[in-house]
């Protein structure tokens, strides 16, 4: 036996197994893993010296240990481990591979086994893992089925005799089903007998596939006596069967190596889950009265067992498995979606030479849930289904058919698309009768309780999501999921979407030059006869993704990507993002679009209407009410459709800016208006229909914790859910799991009745206790990363000592208080606050009132909101008569990762051309801190590009920001480097990384950007080499960048300037750091430009990038 090396090498070859283990602590699950180590292999204690002996060849290596998310908090937390064991422990044989996979270890409780990785050796040793010999190329190819789902049925029931199953195996082969299987639990009893059966069968299912032309293969149940089996299994190929169902929980794995090993027995092999249930990774109870450990009687949950992913994904695949059967969601065995998920990923994912294989979701599926599945597995699916096919009646050719079409496999289904949308029905007539199946479509409307249900399950999806990532807009899916899933099934008429189920539009960018709309997934927009749906309020839009999902309208794996870096289903939706039309983000905007669409549907004649999904907040912008007296002014065809839930970022609308009787306003404007109930669906859907000669307005009154009454213990803030303590998390997990339970039992029972009672009624919070760990912030908190310390919030408690001694500064906030780290002063000095709400244009100008009568405006809100949306009243009402107002916008640049709306690139720009406004930008704790002294001492009015949230401190509090200044941080004559805001950090990075290369840099910090240190830059800019870069968070038009730029060309300064920034483009919702490696501004960018500028190839180590990372960035600095 050769595994690679030498076999007493101190150094073996080795495959990896990763492990959950439960631990209480770091030390903790090192040492469980180590006691692994041991049992897995040697099974004796590590401090003998038998052990010590062989241990360098033998026994595991812990490799890895790492914290798995959202368990801090926990006292036994969840650590993912890997062990490395030496190829010779598995003896070449795939027995004892399992068994030192987990052995003995499977007997203990806080151990699960996640997946495995093969060694070089082992990936090619074929006898132990040959693999499947199909696959789903190979079994697609042999079945003559290029695309769409495979289909599989099952001969039941046990009690039926061989010419019984021989005749419905005949009728299923005859209806096009590709794979008959034998039910499982049909072995040999005395109604039928194996080799009875199997004979019959295999010949019925022959000539069927003469009649028809096609290839359906006849799969017989392989179970028995071990010294029959593989006898057995030859018995059945020389019968004809076309295909092999094993049940390895039964016989044994090995019995699947052997078949798929032998190149004489050439048939694909299905895999059946029987038994294998106990194996599967589970949280176990402890119950109290075994657990001394735990004497309050708490249950505590344990992991124990192998992982889904592997059980049913890679295992199966490196034995020689084609198709794995498993237990679908939403069937009799209640697994997860997310559990079958990752089956599926397991069955199809890359693994070297391993063929991907096809997932067969089954137990308990329906023919109307076939659209649901197909759109959450995808193509590349083995659609199992058994007992509904029997139910549907006798003609069992007809209900194959059904089955066919059901699952797309019919070409005049949908020339599109190419497969039925969510609540059509499929009619067959057969012999003047009518055979109708509810599937997925949208020209048959649903029941309200369908609707309910949907909207239940989104409400759901919204929950879980919220709980994983501790934050969600938990709200809007309460007030909003009803409004939405009324609108897509019952009131709307939509096409089928036009996009990609998996994979969402691309991000728009330099990499991508035109923008692909998220609308097709609404249906061709392109088509006057369908209506369209404009999505006005994008911070709703997990809530219309789940929807999406829900609808088969979006992949369950595309909503998995939502606010994930690289995604455009994005936090906050824009025009590229599913079932979005245009870019919202900024509230208001859409419902103005929406008018010129719907005015030149009007002048195109289309029939289909535009409708406006809209929030009540939105009301309290100008523009809003600028689009209502033009939509009735022109009488334009539209309709509004508005959740009434009365919040808003900062709190309960009439408490931060009362907008009065909506109802009365839009009358008054001369809209017709209609108030309904927007939990009820008729109401909705009746007032949604309803036609009008002036544009409409439907008010739908809703409750922001509808659904979910846990939620009112928040109140009043409710627009952004971010659980304040373990006990009020696991209080909403609580609620989850009932509404889980709630929804699946509807959906298996297909009875959905609206309890009066809203759901998280019947989820009363338990009384079992749960630990008290607080998540709140403390006012200032370091946290020493190396030796750079961050600080938290640091302008929230800075904001309110600097108020205490002005009385007559007042800070003024637009619905973004919190967020902007003025709560704190809100509620200490109430007399120094105002709110103007969602009203940036309004503010600006009151801000100019309030300075023209001596007081002193902080204006707290986004940069955006700062300069973009109100550019003109900041121009005309403050800074033309240069008024003293201190306007602070949060989220510079590509900070924010709420997508373009969010992110001010072209702040410093618009703002470098107004007269009379100085421009500071801080990039750390100590500026933050002292900004508003440098901004006070200036005359006029001063805009700030602000940090919030966790602020590196790069400088020492003794060297505070100021006015006119550059920070001299790195003396050298080869290039100047120039930087400001965040990227001054990154180029502190990079020149620790580069440091012994030979290229010296000189670095000048910008905090004052107007008016620009034209002496500053000229000195520094003739004292170098090669040249300067400029590297800001900014689009490189109209920043520093430009400034440089401008300065050197107007001296006759002969420099290389290279200028890093946003490249001339928009970016897109993700995570800043993401975003800076995208759009080259970050440390690497800097480092690829010193070498081009150099002409030098600066090769940079990861231990070079881990190091500078963790740099002494409190350097003393020298003020110029």
């Amino acid at each position: 036996m050769n595994n690679g090396n030498n076999i007493r090498s101190p150094h073996p070859e080795r495959f990896w197994v990763d492990y959950t283990i439960e631990a209480p602590s770091h030390e903790s699950a090192n040492q469980i893993a180590r006691e692994i180590c041991l049992e897995q292999t040697v099974e004796l204690p590590g401090s003998i010296s038998q052990v010590k002996e062989v241990e360098s060849y033998t026994v595991g290596t812990v490799e890895h240990i790492r914290l798995l998310h959202n368990q801090e908090a926990h006292d036994n937390k969840l650590w993912r481990v890997t062990i490395g064991y030496p190829n010779y422990t598995a003896g070449d044989e795939l027995p004892q591979f399992l068994n030192v996979i987990f052995g003995n270890t499977s007997l203990k409780h806080g151990v699960a086994v996640e997946d495995v990785t093969l060694s070089k050796h082992l990936m090619e040793n074929k006898r132990m893992f040959p693999g499947a010999k199909f696959g789903i190329a190979g079994l697609r190819e042999l079945l003559g089925v290029p695309d769409h789902p495979l289909l599989c049925t099952a001969l039941k029931p046990m009690g039926k005799s061989s010419e019984e199953f021989a005749k419905m195996a005949y009728c299923f082969a005859r209806g096009g089903i590709d794979i008959i299987k034998d039910d499982h639990g049909l072995q040999n009893q005395v109604w039928s007998p194996y080799e009875e059966r199997v004979k019959l069968c295999a010949e019925a299912v022959r000539k069927a596939n003469q009649e028809t032309g096609r290839n359906s293969l006849y799969a017989p149940c392989l179970n028995g006596p071990s010294d029959i089996i593989l006898s057995r299994a030859y018995y059945a190929k020389q019968c004809g069967a076309g295909a092999i169902l094993v049940l390895p929980g039964i016989v044994g794995w090995d019995v699947v190596r052997v078949l798929a090993s032998d190149v004489n027995f050439n048939l694909p092999i299905l895999i059946h889950p029987a038994l294998l249930g106990g194996w599967l990774e589970q949280s176990l109870p402890y119950h109290k009265e075994l657990n001394s450990t735990n004497p309050q009687g708490e249950e505590e949950e344990h992991p124990q067992g192998l992982s889904h992913h592997f059980l049913f994904g890679t295992l199966p695949r490196l034995v020689g498995g084609d198709a794995v059967i498993f237990c679908n969601a939403g069937g009799r065995f209640h697994f997860t979606n997310e559990q079958c998920a990752n089956i599926s990923e397991g069955c199809r994912r890359p693994l070297g030479r391993f063929e991907p294989v096809f997932p067969a979701p089954a137990g308990g599926m329906r023919l109307d849930k076939i659209g649901q599945m197909r759109n959450r597995f995808g193509d590349d699916t083995l659609l199992l289904i058994g007992g509904n096919l029997l139910e549907q009646g006798a003609d069992l050719e007809m209900d194959s058919k059904v089955f066919l079409r059901c699952a797309g496999r019919d070409e005049t289904i949908n020339s599109l698309t190419g497969r039925k949308r969510p609540y059509e029905s499929l009619t067959l007539h057969k012999n003047n009768t009518t055979k109708t199946v509810a599937m997925d479509c949208d020209t048959t409307q649903p029941s309200v309780a369908d609707v309910e249900q949907i909207a239940r399950a989104v409400v759901c999806r919204v929950l879980e999501y919220t709980i994983k990532n501790n934050g969600g807009y938990l709200s809007q899916a309460c007030s909003g999921s009803i409004i939405l899933s009324t609108l897509y099934t019952r009131a709307l008429r939509l096409g089928p979407s036009i996009n990609h189920l998996l994979k969402a539009p691309p991000i728009p960018g330099p990499y991508h030059s035109s923008v692909h709309s998220g609308e097709g997934y609404n249906g061709d927009s392109a088509d006057l006869s369908l209506d369209r749906l404009i999505f006005s309020p994008v911070h709703y839009a997990v809530v219309l993704y789940s929807l999406l999902v829900e609808l088969g309208r979006l992949d369950e794996k595309a909503f998995e990507s939502y606010n994930v870096d690289g995604s455009t289903v994005e936090l906050i939706g824009a025009e590229h993002s599913p079932a979005h039309s245009v870019t919202a983000g900024s509230l208001a905007q859409a419902l103005s679009q929406a008018a010129g669409i719907a005015y030149a549907r009007q002048l195109k004649k289309a029939t289909g209407r535009i409708v406006v999904f809209m929030s009540d907040g939105e009301f309290e912008e100008g523009q809003t009410w600028e689009a209502v007296q033009m939509l009735v002014n022109h009488k334009i065809n539209l309709a509004a459709v508005v959740d009434v839930n009365g919040q808003q970022c900062d709190g309960k609308m009439d408490q931060v800016c009362d907008i009065g009787d909506l109802s009365l306003k839009l009358q008054a404007f001369g809209a017709d208006v209609s108030v309904v109930n927007g939990h009820d669906v008729n109401e909705i859907e009746m007032a949604v229909k309803m036609q009008s000669t002036l544009p409409r307005f439907i008010l739908c009154m809703t409750d922001p914790c509808y659904g979910i009454a846990l939620m009112k213990s928040r109140a009043p803030k409710l627009h952004y859910v971010r659980f304040k303590d373990c006990q009020e998390k696991g209080q909403f997990e609580d609620a989850l799991e009932k509404l889980k339970r709630l929804v699946a039992s509807q959906q298996q029972a297909n009875v959905i009745q609206m309890d009066p009672v809203s759901i998280a009624d019947r989820c009363k919070t338990p009384e079992a206790k749960r630990t008290t760990q607080t998540f709140s912030a403390r006012e200032e908190f370091c946290q020493v990363m190396g030796e750079i310390k961050t600080v938290t919030r640091p302008h929230r408690r800075n904001l309110l000592e600097w108020m205490r001694t002005r009385p007559k500064a007042i800070v003024v906030t637009a619905d973004l208080t919190s967020s902007c780290e003025a709560d704190l002063l809100r509620d200490t000095l109430p007399g120094q606050y105002i709110s103007a709400g969602m009203a940036e244009q309004n503010m600006m100008s009151f801000c100019g009132g309030l300075a023209r009568e001596g007081y002193l405006p902080l204006v707290h809100t986004f940069g955006v909101f700062v300069t973009r949306r109100p550019f003109d009243q900041l121009a005309m009402s403050i800074a033309a008569p240069n008024l003293k107002v201190i306007l602070l916008g949060f989220l510079p640049g590509i900070i924010s990762p709420g997508g373009i709306t969010h992110q001010a690139i072209d702040d410093t720009s618009l703002c470098r051309a107004i007269p009379n406004l100085s421009v500071l930008e801080v990039s750390d704790a100590t500026e933050v801190e002292s900004v508003l002294d440098v901004a006070e001492g200036i005359n006029g009015p001063v805009y700030i590009r602000m940090l919030r949230g966790e602020v590196p401190r790069l400088y020492p509090k003794y060297s505070p920001m100021k006015f006119g200044e550059a920070r001299l941080l790195s003396e050298g004559d080869d290039v100047l480097v120039i930087t400001s805001g965040i990227c001054t950090e990154e180029a502190i990075q990079a020149r620790e990384m580069i440091q012994s290369s030979g290229v010296s840099i000189r670095h000048l910090h910008l905090s004052t950007i107007v008016p620009f240190p034209c002496g500053l830059i000229l000195h520094a800019a003739t004292s170098v080499k090669y040249g300067l870069i400029t590297l800001e968070n900014h689009s490189v038009v109209g920043g520093i960048g430009s400034a440089v730029a401008e300065v050197l060309a107007e001296h006759g300064v002969g420099k290389k300037l290279i200028r890093l920034g946003l490249p001339g483009c928009y970016a897109h919702g993700a995570s800043c750091k993401y975003l800076q490696a995208e759009y080259n501004m970050d440390a690497n960018a800097l480092i690829k430009a010193i070498g081009k500028l150099c002409h030098k190839d600066l090769v940079i180590t990861s231990n070079q990038i881990h190091n500078a990372e963790r740099a002494v960035c409190s350097e003393r600095t020298e003020d110029l």
